[in-house]
């Protein structure tokens, strides 16, 4: 397999005329690589797929660049700025480690002061030596962290005490060790999660941290800790007794952003770096609130990981004004280093007062970007064997460092929360598995095909512009999995069909998860797994509110808006065995679908090819269900059949231990239905059902009854809702 020697993200994901592309790229090799820009048409480049083709264009920053290798460090952290210089100090914090056997670990730094977890132990370093507090520390515990000293008196002292998790452990009662220490504290920024080094911060911490405050004085932990917990939001300043802080900083307020507000006079605010994850429990949580916004001080803390990874923030090696006359589709920058190549997709939209096509092709971005970097189906088999199939997928095996989609675990066993754009994404790329973006190619290459005139637009443009976006256009077509959902996509598709508009959904198990974007920095989801659904990981208990909006996470059928509500079918099974065929069913005969199935066969079976092993129905698979808001005049024109035994029903369907065997609720189901403003939806219920639509070069009942619908779609005469309806 070839050797991947260079690879590269964009920002923006989706561009408009003038606006401008930047291209940022590491190379593990020197000498220089070339770049291009293509069209990209069809993706699956298997011996077996639908084959590959891509479009070389013409563009002004094509040619050679001099290669250079750009690094990343994961690993989250907070600076504390601008503390003065400290003859003496209180430092208190709240430690809850994840990972303390796993090496040294830094609780903060400052110059040559740092306090770190190192197992069991609490290590105090400084210029001249360290103290060491023996046996307090134990995973998954709460413990009250305390350092004091005082330069003038020589003194230095480390404390701790653990908290029990309920009444049926014991903590531990103050535990301290003195020694001397001679020098002041340097002015400067702290650093709380990471150490100082000659090459910058250095992360490494797994866990959380709450509420740390700083007394310009040496303070005895008694009186620091004398409430029992680290005060809430407005417990700063603190009793008469104790003096006030000179910083105080408060993690509940604001966890949206990357702000850490010091709640003092002094307004020392400080900044996370790398996105650890906030608005969750902190050492006072007592189960009697679930959602942050309704006890703040409950969830004032912060949770770092030593792999979490927000933004490359890698320097742009290209940076291209997108012209006015390139049309809207799907590109990608092409890189080459020597025999290594790599390609970084894009997307172009219509500019500002650019004529609109009638049908737009909205592209998955935020499920791209919830599945980036996902290594689930190379370590565990679930698309086949369990190896690296391209030099993507080895190159992710080989380089953790990209770090994770949102199916995968941290370091320390807590599911990974977050995911962004904002890096180097192996798996957002042609020539992958047929799945995600190399699966929605098929899609575009059937849309040149049809030769209809589309333009392009992204999920996140969607989020950001909501329903105004659709108003431009008649016909929407998805992508094969837009599984995931913020409320303002969901908001903006659902009024557009209320509006009169036709949706064709193109795919299986979509509109599924909420999710919520960063509001201050574009390009990063985050979802919160909450109670149900089929899914890597659960929340914790008490942390199954968004930190981006306050938002309830899960599934959008938990939530009371089933996709089955808005385009008649919902997720219900996922096999990744092989597909299968649809049967035709009654509705198929509907005078109302004759459209659809004008020149398709009259033969029972349907889409009995395809890509993906066997047929058009396959690996994740929605179906029509009255119970939970199919339209009742939606006509069922086939449903799927014979599927493998590794096709099972989603986990939020079944109570018992094991799966309903032999299960009639286990289908795909192709649906329409007219909505009553004179729209209408078509939806496939299948993510292998664009893989069937080139077989025999489009010449195929699948894409015959695709194109009909297309056609149709695209006439502005409005369709009639059903009298009987």
């Amino acid at each position: 397999m070839q050797v991947k020697e260079l690879v590269a993200y964009l920002d923006p994901l989706s561009v408009t005329a003038g606006e401008t592309l930047r291209v940022m790229v590491s190379c593990h090799r020197q000498g220089s690589f070339r770049a291009e820009l293509v069209r990209l048409v069809s993706g699956d480049s298997r011996p077996h797929g639908t084959g590959f083709l891509e479009l070389p264009l013409d563009a002004d920053f094509a040619g050679a660049y001099p290669a250079r290798e750009q690094m990343l460090q994961p690993g989250s952290y907070a600076r504390l700025p601008d503390l003065p210089e400290l003859a003496a100090m209180t430092f208190a914090l709240a430690v809850f480690p994840t990972t303390p056997d796993r090496s040294a670990q830094t609780l903060f730094s400052r110059g040559s002061l740092r306090l770190e977890v190192q197992g069991r132990d609490l290590v105090l370093w400084q210029s001249d030596g360290s103290l060491r507090l023996p046996g307090v520390v134990r995973s998954h515990r709460w413990h009250q962290v305390h350092v004091a000293l005082d330069s003038t008196g020589g003194e230095v002292t480390l404390a701790a005490r653990r908290l029990p998790a309920g009444v049926g452990e014991r903590g531990c009662d103050w535990q301290r060790v003195g020694g001397s220490f001679k020098e002041v504290v340097q002015k400067g920024d702290w650093l709380l999660a990471a150490r100082e080094s000659a090459a910058g911060p250095q992360p490494g911490f797994n866990g959380r941290l709450e509420q740390p405050r700083l007394w310009s004085q040496a303070l005895p932990p008694e009186r620091v800790w004398a409430d029992g917990a680290a005060p809430g939001p407005m417990a700063v300043p603190t009793p008469p007794a104790l003096p006030a802080p000179l910083a105080a900083w408060d993690f509940s307020r604001e966890p949206h952003s990357d702000r850490l507000l010091d709640v003092t006079s002094g307004g020392r605010h400080g900044v996370t770096v790398q996105l650890p994850t906030r608005a969750v429990k902190g050492s006072t949580w007592d189960g009697t609130v679930q959602r942050w916004l309704d006890a703040p001080a409950q969830y004032a803390a912060i949770h770092f990981h030593e792999d979490d990874l927000a933004d490359a923030d890698w320097s742009p090696d290209i940076e291209w004004i997108v012209p006015d006359d390139l049309p809207s589709g799907v590109y990608a920058v092409k890189l080459t280093l020597d025999d290594s190549e790599d390609y970084a997709p894009f997307f172009v939209r219509p500019g500002v007062g650019q004529r609109r096509a009638d049908v737009a092709y909205l592209a998955s971005t935020a499920t791209y970007i919830a599945y980036a970097n996902q290594r689930l189906g190379l370590t565990e088999g679930i698309f086949g064997s369990a190896r690296p199939k391209n030099p993507n997928d080895a190159y992710l095996l080989d380089h953790p460092e990209v770090c994770y989609s949102l199916y995968e675990y941290h370091a320390d066993g807590s599911g990974v929360h977050f995911s962004s754009r904002l890096r180097p994404v192996l798996n957002l790329k042609p020539k992958g598995v047929p799945w995600s973006f190399t699966a929605d190619c098929n899609l575009i290459n059937w849309l040149d095909h049809e030769g209809c005139g589309y333009d392009v637009i992204t999920d996140e443009d969607l989020h950001r512009e909501g329903r105004a976006l659709l108003d431009h256009y008649r016909v929407l077509v998805t992508g094969t999995h837009p599984e995931y959902y913020s409320t303002a996509m969901l908001d903006a598709v659902e009024g557009w069909l209320g509006g009169g508009g036709r949706l064709m959904y193109m795919g299986g198990n979509g509109f599924y998860w909420r999710i919520a974007y960063h509001p201050e920095r574009p390009g990063i989801i985050e979802v919160r797994r909450a109670e149900d659904g089929t899914r890597a990981w659960i929340a914790e208990p008490g942390e199954y509110y968004h930190a981006f909006t306050g938002e309830y996470g899960g599934l959008w059928r938990r939530l009371g808006r089933p996709p089955n509500a808005m385009v008649g079918i919902g997720f219900a099974a996922q096999g990744f065995d092989g597909g299968t065929w649809y049967r035709l069913q009654p509705g198929a005969q509907d005078p109302r679908a004759a459209f659809i199935m004008d020149g398709v066969r009259t033969e029972e079976i349907l889409g009995n090819y395809g890509t993906q092993g066997g047929g058009a129905a396959g690996e994740e698979i929605d179906r029509f269900d009255e119970s939970l808001g199919s339209p009742r005049h939606a006509l069922v024109l086939a449903s799927s059949e014979n599927h493998r035994p590794g096709m099972l029903r989603v986990k939020e369907e079944y109570h018992m231990m094991e799966p309903p065997h032999e299960d009639p609720k286990v289908r795909a189901d192709l649906t329409f239905f007219e909505t009553p403003a004179g729209g209408a939806v078509f939806s496939t219920g299948s993510i292998s059902y664009a893989g069937s639509l080139a077989v025999n070069d489009f010449d195929n009942d699948i894409a015959r009854l695709t194109s009909n619908v297309l056609r149709r779609f695209a006439d502005p005469t409005p369709f009639q809702y059903p009298e009987d309806a």
